[in-house]
């Protein structure tokens, strides 16, 4: 299980776009804070996704959230915060040849961005779309969720989706991904904001 959540995490890096951030920036639909933990009910059963510290990556200050199952990490990303959107510098150690935006600011329903871009050579394409959706988790009932919809990429040679539902002051309360073969689906539990 868990390469299996390694893989999913790993999915994510999914768009691209470089931005270099001058100052702090936050997003409301993804409040990164140290300390924040996020525990989502996934097959199998339940993994926490926690914000454990500020790291700098490629020059950049990003913050470091490690997915851990059973008291053990399984995966770890570091993201940043810019005027434009949320990006990922790194995954697993794995850092594209640019930062891949995978939330864009505003999250304008409609809006969209494409996807072409390398992580360990190998090609990532596809295009994001923001979408408005209610969605249903155990944490409870959210009407007008953010959808980020990544229905059509390809990861090297393979068929890949990606669904990530973000709530304002929350952030992610659903994410479900394909690759290949192998699906999962990550439901919000619990959300606990860091101080």
């Amino acid at each position: 299980m868990m390469r299996f959540l390694s893989m999913g995490v790993a999915v994510l890096l999914l768009a691209g776009e470089s931005a270099f951030a001058q100052e702090e920036v936050t997003n409301p639909l993804y409040p990164l804070k140290v300390g924040s933990k996020w525990t989502y009910k996934v097959p199998g059963g339940q993994v926490e996704v926690i914000c454990t510290k500020k790291e700098k990556i490629c020059d950049m200050e990003t913050y470091r959230l490690e997915t851990q199952s059973q008291g053990k990490v399984s995966a770890s990303e570091n993201v940043f915060v810019t005027d434009k959107g949320v990006f990922r510098a790194a995954v697993n150690g794995l850092k594209p040849e640019s930062p891949i935006m995978f939330l864009n600011n505003p999250a304008t329903k409609g809006s969209n961005w494409p996807v072409k871009t390398k992580v360990q050579g190998q090609d990532v394409e596809g295009t994001f779309t923001v979408k408005e959706e209610d969605v249903t988790v155990p944490k409870g009932k959210f009407t007008g969720a953010t959808l980020i919809d990544g229905s059509s990429f390809k990861i090297a040679s393979l068929d890949t989706s990606v669904k990530a539902w973000f709530v304002k002051d929350i952030g992610i309360v659903k994410l479900e991904f394909k690759l290949g073969g192998q699906d999962a689906v990550y439901e919000l539990e619990n959300y606990e904001p860091g101080k």
